[in-house]
């Protein structure tokens, strides 16, 4: 059986290397043989000794906490020498970066710079101020793992530790404290340690935290009234609307459902109690973070009320995330930017145009199941129709149903947008983990050690990842990031030419001169906050009369002519010779 179990797990890897998940799915061959085959009282009760030994160590609630943020963070940290520390790849990363890297200069944007047009670049805004797009959640993060521990990549593992952590505690107030130690877990491994969220500056990790916040505060909230619990509740909120507001708000939706109903129902003098334990702290931490948020964006935009989103859009066109945003035409300065917003508009129409996308869906669809299920967690959700049955159930199936509906109705489907719901899934999915278990231990053996063997499936998964080199640099199926397990690098070309300057004497200028063929997600145009004082300046080229008045501004410099063509072909690094 073992040497069977053995060929199984070899042949997978060797044929689909490409993605854990098809290692998953060569697992549950071997536990279907297993549990058909194996009557071994031994082995049953050496598995149900593990169990009990497990759910001892999930009541000590506060430690099993702990000792899941720590998990990933061990993990992570272990595996350094085959996943080093990551690079920026995608527009997105240097965006979030930009805007860690102001904050740590103790401003939430910069000024305009002179010769701003060269450096226009996707996801930053140049006017009223050089700022990214994005809401500060992310970025405060990564400028709190460079104060704590000097590096940006720091804040992701943080974020990642606490999502970990945030997500066994909102389980425990749902479920039994072993089935909320096994979700625990399975975000540290699946969500934490190979996956995206874990391994780019993207993010992914916040908006699971904050979900995780609000969901396990509720029914501490409905039990006990706790202000701690409130609060809680109110940073959960908060970090949503700095993060993913329009995902959040409809996952939160269903809480504030419930909140009114529990409310209507109590007497008088309870309500008055609720409104002065619950509905106050929890307006009092909401209005603090939209004065925090109305401030940064006066900071960035001028207007308290006005997002960088809301500029660049004016500006360039984009985001084009949700139905009612219209596509409007804009003129580019270059043909990246142009190919962008080519690319959302093309976008935009799966939401305007759903019919004529069943296939795109789909395709999202799968993406997501690869990410949050896959072939092993798929198992538990056979016995989703039972789990949903319990009314104990009924407000998580209802998060989780409208954040995949938020999701349904953008144009982009990534998993970091269903982040907020993730506590929720998980609480839905060990709900049918239970039900599974239960229908096994009363009356099908077979369901009993297969459920058993999912958790181990999983495991081997991740040890494999980690212990098998030709698994090391692996590429997902379904395109780079978006698997739980790996993700092509992407052209790190960047990183290296930009290693390279920083090596030889004196303060740079690259001028970057893009071929046909440039994939315009891998953009190489993205400053410091500070570009003056920045070691290397990364500039646009408009052709050598125009690149005149540039070279004169940053006289003094060396000045490089980056010629970018394929992504998959080296940049070439020359001295420039025009203007």
């Amino acid at each position: 059986m073992v040497l069977f179990a053995a060929s199984v797990i070899a042949f997978v890897i060797l044929i689909f290397k490409t993605d854990l998940n098809f290692l998953e799915f060569g697992g549950l061959v071997v536990a279907l043989v297993v549990s058909f085959r194996t009557r071994s009282t031994p082995a049953r009760k050496a598995a149900w000794q593990a169990e009990r030994l497990l759910h001892r160590f999930a009541r000590r609630r506060g430690f099993a906490i702990l000792s899941v943020g720590a998990l990933a963070v061990v993990l992570r940290l272990a595996v350094l020498p085959i996943d080093p520390v990551p690079q920026p790849v995608v527009v997105d990363e240097f965006s979030h970066r930009l805007l860690a890297e102001t904050l740590l200069l103790g401003r939430a944007a910069n000024p305009t710079h002179p010769m701003w047009p060269h450096m226009e670049t996707i996801q930053v805004i140049q006017k009223p101020t050089y700022a990214s797009m994005y809401l500060p959640g992310q970025g405060l993060f990564l400028a709190l793992g460079k104060l704590l521990a000097g590096s940006l990549w720091a804040g992701v593992v943080i974020s990642v530790a606490l999502m970990s952590m945030a997500i066994c505690w909102a389980l425990q107030g749902w479920l039994p404290p072993g089935w909320a130690l096994m979700g625990g877990l399975i975000a540290a491994l699946r969500f934490g340690l190979f996956s995206y969220w874990m391994n780019s500056y993207w993010g992914g990790a916040l908006g699971a935290l904050g979900g995780a916040l609000v969901l396990g505060a509720w029914p501490r909230i409905r039990e006990r009234m706790s202000l701690g619990s409130v609060l809680l509740m109110g940073a959960g909120m908060g970090l949503l609307i700095v993060t993913r507001p329009f995902e959040g708000a409809m996952v939160c939706v269903p809480v504030g459902v419930a909140a009114l109903l529990w409310l209507a129902r109590l007497k008088r003098f309870w309500q008055v109690r609720a409104a002065v334990r619950f509905v106050m702290p929890l307006a009092c931490v909401l209005a603090i973070v939209g004065g925090l948020l109305a401030f940064y964006n006066s900071r960035v935009t001028g207007h308290p009320l006005k997002l960088a989103y809301a500029v660049n859009m004016e500006t360039y066109g984009w985001p084009l995330t949700l139905p009612w945003f219209k596509v409007q035409p804009h003129t580019h300065t270059s043909k990246e930017m142009h190919d962008y917003f080519k690319w959302e508009s093309e976008e935009h129409d799966k939401v305007t145009n759903p019919a004529g996308h069943i296939f795109i869906t789909l395709r999202d669809a799968f993406m997501l199941w690869t990410f949050f299920a896959g072939p092993a967690l798929t198992v538990f959700l056979l016995f989703l129709p039972r789990a949903v049955r319990d009314r104990r159930m009924r407000l998580p199936a209802a998060m989780f149903g409208a954040g995949l509906l938020a999701v349904l109705l953008e144009q982009s489907r990534y998993p970091h947008y269903l982040a907020p719901a993730t506590a929720a899934y998980l609480v839905v999915l060990m709900q049918s983990a239970r039900h599974m278990r239960a229908i096994g231990a009363r009356k099908r053996p077979e369901l009993l050690t297969i459920a058993r063997l999912v958790p181990v499936i999983l495991l081997v998964a991740v040890a494999a990842r980690a212990a098998v080199p030709p698994l090391w640099h692996m590429d997902s199926a379904v395109g780079h990031y978006m698997s739980w397990c790996c993700g092509r690098p992407g052209n790190l070309d960047r990183a290296h030419v930009l290693e390279r300057l920083e090596q030889i004497p004196g303060r740079h200028l690259v001028i970057v001169r893009y071929g046909p063929k440039h994939q315009y997600m891998y953009e190489w145009v993205y400053n410091e906050p500070n570009i003056d004082g920045a070691k290397v300046v990364w500039t646009r080229d408009m052709g050598d009369a125009a690149n005149v008045d540039l070279v004169h501004y940053f006289a003094g410099r060396h000045v490089w002519l980056l010629l970018v063509n394929e992504d998959e072909k080296p940049a070439v690094l020359m001295p420039y010779s025009g203007g």
